[in-house]
């Protein structure tokens, strides 16, 4: 194992020079080479000498001028990969100099073995004194320590894959020539030949013989290569997309045991692999510029740095359906395939939405769901590969956003957001009992489109802090085919557990737009269905019916609607602070919008109680905790228009909060009935009280005529709001 000595101390200038001494080799051979052919081949292949002894002194010489062929190759092969192997020694010696540099910049004393201490001699007594008192410093000494040894281990991980590359290298693997001669297939990347030794060891792992030896092997030769397109694109290529199934398949299961605990060994293998596939897919671009099926990624995909792309994706889809399990537990390509993926989140978006494309056609050619799950398939083993595949989608927004966008240019064109929410036959769960199958929906089912929606309408991984309000029309369209469609199948009341938080987040993230649908009064909006940009700002209308539908639907998780309320209430907040002072349109106008969509919200909030009433208390309080521990942060808006002063929504949201928590309690307790559901009020007062607090930032007391006028003109627009969105959702209001 090379240590931190070696490394620090080798001169890697002789790699290079040994490199020469090798390309100088090969030239003399070349030199001898020509001797032989003038001087001794001529004779043995003239018409001067026949009979036995001429054919045999022929075929002698055919065979040593091979060798003479195949010492050139050789010798210019293991140049090369000197020289390889000198260009990685150099970038990984200075990595570990570099955490050695560091480590001594953070005060540490890095000793001969790469050990680190803290210097002391760099510090005064007293703060030597408080050093040698912190029960934090041995862990932060173990930290760089740690540090170094991972430089370190990368080293000796190359080192490793150089001497199997030389000794590779110098083995007679072409056929010709002496059996025990030079190489003339010698190769001179020394990824290709970890790339060859990798694939011998899948297959062995596939067959249940891979020695506990073979195995750190392996996890060295995938730690070290993944992100190598020589190395991936040779091992992949070496076990062939059937092959690399079934090593997958076999790695998710033995990475997990049957109590959910992990095999490190094995997974840390299956995580390689997916990250190899990764590697072995980019391709050149993006997928705007160089989109699936245009004629510049067909160019691409027709040439030789394209060729392992086309044969791969080619051989997936042959294999895609196919059933490696039994009759009774099937485990089809695909889902052994993507499980697998699964253990890596940066793949090339061209690659995710082709890989998306094509499991949909498989399934459209299927006519029904392939993905049905008898019986547990075993930890790590991802029944819908589609979903999982929306799931890496949701690390890689462009890729997302292209794969669900409806109004996408050329080959991006697709129907596949409607396809998901409207006409595809989502897996569901099959139970075999003694003498019953019962059948039943995956309760993870969909968390791989929640998160693909949340990342391709808002541009951003789901999780992830970011400005709200300012989108492309690409991201505006998901989100106005999600809710159109999510409308048609009739499922936005209900909205699935997987999507509520995500559809959520998505308004939340389109507030202005969602609060000039439910203000009711901007023509605009109501003239559009759809998407348009309005001075470089990109803009969408939802048809206000379909939209409270969404929002019922996402109700069913009161902290989910409490972060869209609050988004609500920011934004109201934001537009207060910014009205004049002096009462014409431009106050009245904040107030009346702020109180239609406020009564709207209380419209929602209404039907939930009434639909729910064992648990409306509980929905009320989990809304209100949500709701009053959230109200201090303030939302980021873009662009410009929308930011927030802080200091003044503080003021004007957080005033009354707590008080209307209590009345919202009190409006859950009511006895459900319409008349009942008149009386929720509690956004009014919301917006009266914002009203007020707003009117004493400029002077005017909460009393005085001049503030009652201002409450005075919203409290008809939020009735009018909680009442509408009531008669979108009851029929009996």
């Amino acid at each position: 194992m090379v240590t931190f000595r070696q490394v620090m101390d080798t001169d890697l200038s002789k790699l290079t020079d040994a490199a020469q001494a090798w390309d100088d080799m090969a030239d003399k051979i070349e030199k001898l080479e020509t001797t032989y052919q003038t001087k001794v081949q001529k004779i043995s292949s003239g018409l001067s000498w026949t009979g036995i002894s001429a054919n045999s002194a022929f075929n002698l010489a055919v065979q040593t001028r091979h060798d003479f062929d195949a010492a050139q190759v050789e010798a210019r092969a293991v140049a090369d990969l000197l020289r390889d192997a000198h260009g990685q020694f150099v970038r990984l010696v200075a990595a570990v100099k570099d955490a050695v540099k560091e480590a001594e910049k953070a005060g540490m004393k890095v000793d001969g073995d790469g050990r680190c201490t803290y210097d002391y001699s760099k510090v005064t007594e007293q703060e030597a004194f408080s050093l040698h008192h912190d029960p934090d410093l041995p862990e932060t000494e173990r930290s760089w320590t740690r540090r170094i040894e991972q430089a370190v281990k990368a080293v000796d991980d190359a080192d490793y894959g150089v001497k199997l590359a030389l000794r590779e290298s110098v083995k007679d693997t072409d056929g010709k020539g002496d059996p025990k001669g030079f190489n003339g297939a010698a190769q001179g990347d020394v990824e290709v030949y970890e790339g060859r030794r990798a694939t011998e060891l899948g297959e062995k792992l596939v067959d249940g013989k891979l020695s506990p030896a073979e195995l750190k092997e392996m996890q060295i030769l995938m730690r070290n290569n993944a992100d190598s397109k020589p190395f991936t694109q040779t091992f992949l290529g070496g076990l062939g997309p059937e092959e690399a199934i079934r090593l997958g398949d076999k790695l998710t299961r033995l990475s997990y045991n049957r109590d959910g605990s992990v095999n490190t060994e094995y997974l840390s293998v299956e995580q390689g692999l997916a990250h190899s596939v990764a590697t072995a897919t980019t391709v050149p671009g993006s997928i705007n510029e160089r989109p699936p099926g245009s004629p510049e990624f067909n160019a691409w995909l027709n040439s030789p740095d394209g060729r392992f792309y086309r044969e791969w994706t080619e051989g997936i889809r042959k294999v895609g359906t196919k059933n490696f399990g039994s009759g009774t537990e099937p485990r089809y390509g695909y889902q052994a395939y993507v499980s697998m993926l699964d253990n890596y989140d940066k793949f090339d978006d061209q690659y995710l939405y082709s890989l998306g494309d094509d499991i949909i056609k498989a399934e459209k050619k299927e006519k029904g769901s392939l993905w049905t799950q008898w019986g547990f398939g075993g930890f790590g083993f991802r029944n819908d590969p589609l979903d999982a595949v929306l799931g890496l989608m949701g690390k890689n927004p462009d890729a997302a956003t292209a794969f669900l966008d409806p109004g996408g240019k050329g080959p991006l064109k697709n129907d596949h957001l409607a396809y998901l929410l409207e006409d595809r036959d989502w897996p569901q769960l099959a139970n075999v009992g003694y003498a019953t199958t019962r059948v039943s929906d995956d309760p993870l089912g969909k968390m791989g489109l929640g998160a693909a929606l949340e990342a391709a309408a808002t541009g951003y991984v789901p999780g992830t802090d970011h400005p709200l309000g300012q989108h492309t029309e690409a991201q505006a369209r998901v989100l106005h085919q999600a809710v159109a469609s999510l409308n048609n199948a009739g499922g936005a009341e209900k909205l699935d557990f997987a999507l509520r938080r995500p559809m959520a987040n998505i308004l939340m993230d389109y507030t202005p737009d969602v609060h000039q649908t439910l203000a009711r009064d901007n023509t605009v909006y109501r003239a559009h269905d759809g998407v348009w940009v309005d001075n470089g700002v990109t803009k969408v209308s939802i048809p206000e019916d379909q939209l409270v539908k969404i929002m019922r639907g996402i109700a069913n998780d009161p902290e989910a609607y409490a972060d869209m309320y609050n988004a609500e209430a920011h934004y109201v907040a934001d537009t207060f602070s910014s009205m004049p002072e002096k009462v014409s349109e431009n106050t009245r106008v904040p107030i009346q919008e702020a109180s239609s969509a406020l009564g709207m919200y209380d419209g929602v909030r209404a039907d939930v109680l009434f639909d729910d009433r064992d648990k409306k208390i509980q929905w009320e309080r989990d809304f209100n905790n949500r709701l009053t521990g959230v109200t201090s942060l303030a939302p980021k808006f873009v662009p410009k228009t929308y930011v927030l002063p802080v200091e003044i929504a503080y003021r004007i949201i957080r005033t009354e909060s707590h008080d209307l928590m209590w009345e919202r309690i009190k409006e859950a307790g009511m006895e459900a009935s319409l008349e009942n559901a008149k009386q929720f009020t509690a956004g009014q007062k919301e917006v009266d009280s914002m009203v007020a607090s707003w009117a004493r930032t400029h002077g005017h007391a909460e009393d005085s005529n001049y503030t009652k006028d201002l409450i005075g003109i919203g409290q008809t627009k939020h009735a009018e709001g909680r009442n509408q969105a009531l008669i979108h959702l009851r029929a009996d209001y």
